[in-house]
């Protein structure tokens, strides 16, 4: 699985962050507790809570692979009664910590669905592509949701195209991966410039 944990806050990290709030994006410790359950961070954080207090904090988990994209999903992390936040969820590769914005207006509503915000990170064409497939995949999806909740099945149509979209990310997965080994112009590895 590619792993998209921000290494570095970077400025184009930073500008993206901007366009959703005000806040300082932070560097949270992940911490998952043994009974939290994946894509359930809202749920994770109230067991949470009401074992050892704190409170949630609502905002954005920030994903990056640089030179290509930023990603945000609607995220909620847990704030320890000491002030300091953990993110008690678990996340794909276990990493060690999170890139995390807080957003005061991104209150967890379970009737309202936030979709991943998606953004290219260079003119890459092939950045553009993986964009707008991700965009395209969320807008499907959010024409199956009542209530926040999505719906089990898809139309015909629709699962069709999402097939073709799943296959063509699987296809630019490696694509992107060799791309971002090496920088093009100093032909180090690649870093966080984006």
């Amino acid at each position: 699985m590619l792993d998209t944990v921000p290494k570095t806050l970077t400025e184009g990290l930073r500008a993206f962050c901007a366009t959703l709030s005000d806040s300082r994006p932070v560097f949270v410790r992940c911490r998952p507790d043994g009974d939290a359950q994946p894509s359930g961070c809202f749920h994770n954080v109230a067991r949470k809570i009401g074992r050892a207090g704190g409170t949630i904090v609502h905002g954005w988990a920030i994903w990056t692979v640089p030179g290509f994209y930023h990603e945000a999903e609607h995220h909620g992390v847990w704030r320890k009664r000491s002030g300091e936040l953990i993110d008690v969820s678990p996340q794909p590769n276990a990493p060690k910590r999170i890139l995390f914005l807080l957003d005061e207006a991104a209150v967890y509503d379970p009737v309202v669905h936030r979709d991943n915000v998606l953004r290219a990170a260079s003119d890459d064409p092939i950045a553009h592509e993986f964009v707008a497939l991700g965009s395209r995949r969320n807008a499907i999806h959010a024409m199956y949701r009542v209530g926040g909740a999505r719906l089990v099945s898809f139309d015909a149509a629709h699962r069709t195209e999402l097939g073709e979209i799943e296959r063509r990310l699987r296809e630019l997965g490696p694509i992107i991966m060799r791309a971002r080994r090496r920088d093009p112009i100093s032909g180090r590895p690649s870093g966080e410039e984006s």
